[in-house]
């Protein structure tokens, strides 16, 4: 039985249930000949990126990965999450280019959704229990001030 996640990651970890909901919605129920459907769905994650990713990736940028740094010495993981970040605003920046034809454009899609949900996963199943491991619970606590500090600011 795997034990509760820690209170200071709770908002993030009610995100990724979201962002898994996007996820799975991107690679289910995308029908590339129906180019209205698709450029509806684009639109719709550039929104999710804009309103919900953007804040969640400032929060763990910024309150959690110097933390997990600081109490477990440099991660290569910490650098691979970062770059997955940058990944999401570059296939963002994609699909809300005009010239797209509605079949790039679900390919784009898709990649966005299991590139997400890979994402998460790996935050979820190995950063997490990580933070959970090293993190005294003092500074646990402030980190989860933090991230609500972070989030509520959006």
């Amino acid at each position: 039985m795997r034990k509760k996640r820690h209170q200071s990651l709770i908002p993030l970890s009610h995100q990724h249930h979201h962002g898994l909901v996007m996820s799975h919605r991107l690679k289910q129920s995308l029908d590339p000949s129906n180019a209205q459907a698709v450029a509806a769905l684009a639109d719709e994650v550039v929104t999710f990126f804009r309103d919900h990713l953007i804040p969640h990736f400032d929060a763990e940028e910024k309150a959690l990965f110097p933390i997990i740094e600081e109490h477990g010495g440099r991660l290569p993981l910490i650098d691979e999450l970062r770059e997955e970040h940058d990944r999401f605003a570059a296939l963002v920046d994609q699909l809300g280019s005009s010239t797209l034809e509605s079949q790039q454009r679900a390919r784009l899609l898709r990649l966005f959704g299991q590139t997400l949900e890979a994402h998460i996963r790996k935050e979820e199943r190995v950063l997490f229990p990580l933070y959970e491991e090293r993190v005294p619970e003092s500074v646990a606590r402030q980190v989860g001030a933090h991230i609500e500090r972070i989030l509520k600011r959006r």
